[in-house]
């Protein structure tokens, strides 16, 4: 648990809190429990708000602010998307006059909760006013957690309502949830429920509960692939198909992953490690690690090969050459030739 949850929790409220992120969970779940910690259920229509900053000027949102609670002890002001504080580009027409937001820093309120949220992997630095706001803010890290710390993040999770799971069932969790802490607690939440009277979760929960997005289903026929379990691959396409998704967005999504692999090998023969490699090609740790995995049973050679032949089949399937479904399924069967003997 974040430690400014456990100051929420006993009502050791801030004045001024800044969430800096882009992580929807612990965004979320930190409004979630300012709100159950410090409204009740009575005056939270009168009590809290909640603005667009793309929308609306920051001196309206101190205004609010600064107006005395009705019936209850405080008030709670969420802002979020302050872009004057960012590089971004944005197309918002709002003149942000900061003055005012200035004064509020250095002197709020005692009688209201100031929360701004930028979902941003940083602030800019070199603003007066970024410096300010980080001094005086409380500041809740929300940035996407790496696969040591979505691990601890299950396994807390798991502890404090009284679970147990097994190390590779929490793996497999994280892997079909591509490393997404949200999706990760969102389906952890629906095994629990599942295992409510023997709170234990198994592989095999994991396996027959756990949603898979297309583009995990995209990684697991790969892995199918690679492992030369050729029908346990063609279920996974013929059952991908009977959802109605396209042959041509299927083709699509597994030219994604090997231009994933054939970039991760490159940067990989070049001594960059995995965190590098994912900072550099700005994805997701994990899917790294899922790919760096999958990278290791082809060559480079042969990576590029693939690349080539995924984009004639693309123009083949635009241009209406040939049976798409079919097409996929005979590339398919070529591929567990392609693997590193």
């Amino acid at each position: 648990m974040i430690a400014e949850w456990k100051k929420i929790e006993k009502k050791q409220f801030a004045p001024i809190y800044l969430i800096i992120g882009t992580e929807d969970y612990i965004i979320n779940e930190t409004k979630k429990r300012l709100v159950a910690n410090i409204l009740d259920t009575e005056d939270t229509d009168f009590n809290y708000a909640n603005f667009d900053l793309d929308e609306t000027a920051i001196e309206q949102v101190i205004e609010e602010a600064e107006t005395i609670p009705f019936f209850g002890d405080r008030r709670l002001i969420v802002a979020s998307n302050p872009s004057f504080l960012t590089t971004e580009k944005t197309k918002s027409k709002i003149e942000h006059r900061t003055a005012r937001f200035e004064d509020y820093l250095n002197e709020p309120v005692d009688y209201s909760i100031l929360v701004i949220i930028a979902r941003v992997e940083k602030l800019d630095e070199r603003k007066k006013l970024t410096k300010l706001l980080k001094k005086q803010a409380t500041i809740v890290d929300a940035k996407r957690p790496n696969d040591a710390e979505l691990r601890k993040w299950v396994q807390s999770a798991i502890k404090n309502n009284d679970f147990s799971m097994e190390i590779p069932a929490i793996e497999r969790l994280m892997e079909l949830t591509g490393g997404q802490l949200t999706t990760a607690m969102n389906e952890l939440d629906k095994l629990m429920l599942y295992k409510l009277e023997s709170r234990e979760i198994s592989v095999a929960d994991v396996e027959s509960l756990v949603v898979r997005s297309l583009e995990q289903n995209i990684f697991l026929l790969l892995d199918k692939m690679i492992a030369l379990d050729i029908g346990g691959a063609l279920s996974i396409y013929y059952d991908l198909l009977k959802q109605k998704e396209e042959p041509i967005k299927i083709l699509a999504l597994i030219a994604s992953q090997f231009r994933l692999l054939t970039q991760i090998k490159l940067l990989e023969k070049q001594g960059f490690s995995q965190q590098q490699v994912a900072q550099k090609l700005k994805v997701h740790p994990f899917r790294v690690k899922i790919g760096a995995r999958q990278a290791k049973s082809f060559s480079y050679e042969q990576l590029t090969a693939t690349l080539e032949r995924l984009a004639e089949m693309d123009f083949e399937m635009k241009t209406g050459y040939g049976d798409k479904a079919q097409k996929l399924e005979w590339f398919l069967f070529s591929l567990q030739d392609q693997r590193v003997k």
